[in-house]
């Protein structure tokens, strides 16, 4: 055994593997860092951890010896590793060796083969978010961004390289709408000679709320502006709002769009969530991966070449407002540690960087300009290219066109949900909308009657439905003071846009078709039907002040029958597309509905239905096949009026807390009790049931269910009274109809989609929106075509319970999601008073696939009735007449209109069928001569030769649109 002094001892216990501390440990990464001038040097990041030292120095030296560089390291943080920079040539993979020392005494060393990275060209898209409100009143919100683009043209004589984007159109016409002509001047100069983006899209909106003709005109004033100030455009931006239709993209490109920047922000959709957010959260799923870049796809083939970042405040995300040094360690961690850069499927050494600033309607921060030309004084990569989007676009494009990925389906209907929590609003927008389009189809007279039309009327009645139709509905505070000055004033002021919009709709509608009354040629008391589809209809028609009255058309009474209020229902046949009836106007005997005592069934035309004895849902229903359209479940019927209380702080997304979307809700259900039904008979129409019912919540419920003697479905109406509260809360109404795994159509604002078929990844399934029908077929049976005309969200399979599916399979049971007040900002906290919910229902088997699109514009879009009127001098017009003939039963007129330049009339389409084709537009009450092709935004195209029967032709693309000016 040997003999051991202290010293000796000492030295052979240090040399035991337990006792000795372990070596540092050495990385050595390369940044996305290039330096100027020529971008030769990389700035390396060294980080030596395990180092029992405060300090330390690297040394950096080549495969022969030299000394490349030196960086001093230091702390990361109390007790973390040390860390340091040091810029190493690296135009090529290359060997270094890292001498790491502490004073003196080297204390590690590493040889490392390093390769450079990319070298990165950023293109930064320079836009501040426009809320119209939430962070302010309406028009001191629009204010902000006013004075940014005086900024913006301030700016440019001392940085000329600089591109400030506007956001949206809306911005622009705010700035012209309020500056001096001068102004107003300057900045047009600025936008045509590219100094200054702009962005085609009108303004951030909620397209799941739009009708064909409005999300057809979401372009419209940036194509107006451009055409009346000589500008272009080439791309959109649309930002916040996470998801839209899968039509999106073809109305865009129908529009003159070649590219989309879209800026999703997820909250309340949570599958939108990168996995970087949720992880902490605990919670478990599939998230969503940003950037992306695709062309995504139309239902025709069109397409728009789209990038969708997370958010739209990356200048802010990534240091701007910081300094050069902070931006270049915060991108060169985006770039190098992304999981989607780092990915094969990611080709390209380009990336968008979206916004200047986090917050909504901010005042543009000057610094981040000055740190931008900071850090490129610094680095040549990465290049930061402070640009217009299609500077971007057209670059990757041109570099990389045929390696971007192509996908189709809609991204997600997810913050139109809040839009009910102003149910009453919500149901009025929907039919203003519809009267907007008929109000331009009526004006297509005026030249004809030699009347000056209401051309600014109906450009101010469009752009309040737009700004309806905008996704901001409230403040910042709606939820949490929800009587505060700030969320009484914008709620107001918001409200004031629908209910303009409507008025003005309204109104142009009865003078125009006064006007049409007035000039026919049938003498005497009359009324105008007005048929503002483009297939003939017979339908029921409510007549204003009809009671007592009998109408006729060619010498034949109609059916009508005397209601509340002093109306009539009037069953109107053979109503031509686009067109209409003078109906002569006669006294006759009141003619009431009959009562027909208690009763819960009811027969007609075909079809019977039976209510439920406790609740007053329809129990049964069968049509002209005998089968039975109701499945036996939960909700014991058809029209169920679910009322849903609970969920605060929960999975839901009540609150701004995202740690609660790791608790279930607690919610608590009831369902409306039958306190009465009774029958009544409807002498020539058919008959009703009409069901007195009670629910928590709504001191009144009134439904009604009407059956007709020929007309081939059953109209519900829900007429119900509302007490507001502030807690947590929703309605349904539930449709269970009798279908096991049923494939569910939905009509979409210009298209269709089919439910999980036609979505992304992502996509929201948690409730959905319809324009006008839901179409729930399985096999070769009839299958079921449901329309609510007042609510155009629903759900399937179930209430809302806040799963966040990521994928669904329809079980055949439907809910209209009519009211909730879930969201913890924007949206109403509460809502109350009188609101009335419509749907219809008829049988209808595959086979026509524009039939649904026929049946459901009918239930949603009324026969249009004037006022009585009398004419005691005919007039040149006929009896019954169209503006337009179309005998294409598959095209849907998307729209007609007097062109906004006074040039002939603008027609756009839609193909419904499937099938392209060439269709024909053909004159009849608006003559023509000649036509051309043009846009959805009235642009343009090459001439089309009018035949000798007056047909003008244009091509229409399966499930796509197509337009004609026809002028001359």
């Amino acid at each position: 055994m040997p003999v051991f002094d202290r010293r000796s001892f000492l030295s052979w216990l240090a040399t035991l593997p337990l006792l000795r501390p372990p070596p540092p440990t050495l990385e050595v990464r390369p940044t996305a860092l290039y330096q100027q001038p020529d971008g030769r040097k990389n700035l390396v990041r060294i980080t030596v951890a395990g180092l029992a030292a405060p300090a330390a120095r690297a040394r950096v030296t080549d495969r022969r010896g030299a000394l490349v560089g030196t960086a001093g390291l230091l702390p990361l943080g109390p007790g973390l590793a040390l860390s340091g920079e040091v810029w190493v040539p690296l135009s090529e993979p290359a060997e270094f060796q890292v001498d790491v020392e502490v004073g003196r005494d080297r204390a590690a060393r590493q040889r490392v083969r390093l390769t450079p990275p990319k070298r990165w060209t950023l293109y930064w898209l320079s836009s501040i978010h426009t809320d119209v409100g939430y962070t302010d009143l309406q028009e001191n919100a629009l204010e902000v961004h006013r004075k940014n683009l005086d900024a913006a043209l301030a700016r440019l004589p001392g940085h000329p390289d600089y591109r400030f984007t506007a956001e949206c159109t809306l911005q622009l016409l705010s700035y012209l709408e309020n500056r001096s002509p001068d102004a107003g001047d300057a900045l047009v100069r600025a936008l045509q000679g590219g100094k200054i983006g702009f962005q085609a899209l009108f303004a951030n909106m909620l397209t799941g709320l739009l009708d064909h003709d409005t999300l057809a005109r979401l372009v419209w004033p940036a194509g107006r502006l451009a055409r009346e100030r000589g500008l272009t455009y080439a791309a959109a931006q649309i930002t916040d709002v996470p998801g839209q239709t899968l039509t999106f993209p073809m109305m865009l490109a129908a529009s003159g769009v070649k590219y989309l920047a879209s800026g999703a922000n997820p909250e309340r959709a949570v599958p939108l969530l990168p996995q970087s957010q949720a992880d902490p959260l605990g919670l478990a799923g599939e998230w969503t991966s940003y950037p992306q870049v695709y062309y995504w796809e139309g239902p025709d083939g069109s397409r728009v070449l789209h990038w969708r970042a997370y958010h739209y405040g990356d200048a802010t995300r990534f240091g701007f407002d910081v300094g050069a040094e902070e931006m270049g360690r915060r991108l060169s961690d985006w770039l190098l540690g992304s999981p989607v850069f780092l990915s094969r499927d990611w080709p390209y050494d380009l990336a968008l960087l979206y916004g200047a600033d986090w917050q909504d309607n901010a005042a543009m921060k000057e610094r981040l300009v000055a740190n931008l030309e900071d850090f490129n004084r610094r680095y040549t990569f990465p290049r930061i290219v402070p640009g217009r989007a299609e500077d971007f676009f057209r670059e990757l494009e041109r570099r990389h066109g045929p390696r971007i990925p192509v996908r189709r389906g809609d991204t997600g209907l997810y913050w139109e949900d809040g839009a009910a929590g102003a149910a009453a609003e919500l149901a009025s927008f929907r039919s203003a909308q519809l009267a907007a389009r008929a109000a331009e189809i009526v004006a297509l007279w005026d030249d004809r009657l030699g009347v000056k039309g209401q051309v600014e009327e109906r450009r101010s009645m469009w752009r309040d439905l737009l700004l309806f139709g905008e996704h901001t509905w409230g403040a910042d505070v709606s939820v949490s003071a929800p009587d505060a000055r700030q969320t009484v004033a914008q709620w107001a002021y918001k409200r004031r846009f629908v209910e303009s919009g409507a008025a003005a709709a309204r109104q142009i509608v009865t003078d125009g078709l006064l006007r049409l009354g007035a000039a026919t040629n049938v003498a005497g008391r009359g009324r105008i039907v007005f048929n503002a589809g483009n297939w003939e209809r017979t339908d029921i028609a409510r007549v204003s002040g009809g009671a007592g009255k009998a109408f006729t058309f060619a010498g034949q009474e109609l059916p009508s029958v005397d209601v509340e209020g002093g109306d009539a229902l009037v069953v109107v046949r053979d109503v031509p597309p686009l067109g209409y009836l003078a109906l002569t106007e006669t006294d006759r005997e009141a003619r009431p509905a009959a009562p027909d005592g208690d009763a819960l069934e009811a027969k007609a035309g075909g079809f019977a239905v039976a209510l439920d004895a406790a609740t007053g849902a329809i129990r049964s229903l069968t049509g002209p096949d005998g089968k039975e359209r109701v499945k036996p479940s939960d909700w014991t019927g058809l029209n169920q009026l679910v009322y849903v209380k609970g969920g605060e702080r929960s999975a839901l997304w009540t609150t701004g807390d995202r740690n609660d979307l790791k608790t279930a809700p607690q919610l608590a259900t009831t369902t409306a009790r039958l306190v009465r039904s009774r029958r009544e008979q409807l002498p020539g129409i058919g008959v009703r049931l009409i069901a007195e019912r009670a629910l928590e919540g709504f001191p009144s419920i009134v439904s009604t269910v009407t059956l007709y003697n020929d007309l081939p479905w059953v109209d519900i109406e829900n007429k119900l009274v509302k007490e507001a509260t502030l807690g947590k809360e929703a309605l349904y109404v539930a449709f269970p109809f009798a279908f096991t795994k049923p494939t569910v159509e939905v009509e979409v604002p210009l298209g269709r989609m089919t439910v999980e078929r036609d979505q992304q990844p992502g996509s929201c399934r948690d409730w959905y929106c319809h324009a006008h029908w839901v179409w729930l077929h399985e096999g070769a049976d009839s299958g079921v075509l449901w329309s609510g005309p007042d609510t155009p969200l629903f759900t399937l399979n179930d209430i809302n319970r806040g799963l966040w599916r990521r994928t669904i399979v329809p079980d055949g049971t439907l809910f209209a999601y009519a009211m909730n007040n879930y969201w913890h900002t924007n949206y109403a906290a509460r809502q109350g008073g009188q609101f009335g919910c419509r749907f219809r229902i008829s049988l209808l088997a595959p086979g026509d696939v524009a039939e649904p699109v026929r049946r459901g514009w009918a239930a949603c879009d009324p026969l249009y009735v004037s006022p009585a009127y009398e004419t005691h001098v005919p007039g040149p017009l006929i009896s019954k007449d169209r503006a337009l003939f179309l005998a294409d039963k598959g095209a849907l007129v998307v729209g007609a209109k007097p062109a906004d330049d006074g040039e002939g009339a603008v027609v756009k389409l839609l193909d419904v069928s499937g099938q392209a084709r060439s269709v024909g537009v053909w004159p009849a009450a608006y003559a023509f001569k000649q036509a051309r092709r043009t846009n959805l935004v009235e642009m343009n195209g090459d001439g089309v030769t009018v035949g000798g029967d007056g047909k003008a032709p244009v091509d229409l693309p399966a499930w796509g649109v197509a337009a004609l000016r026809l002028f001359g």
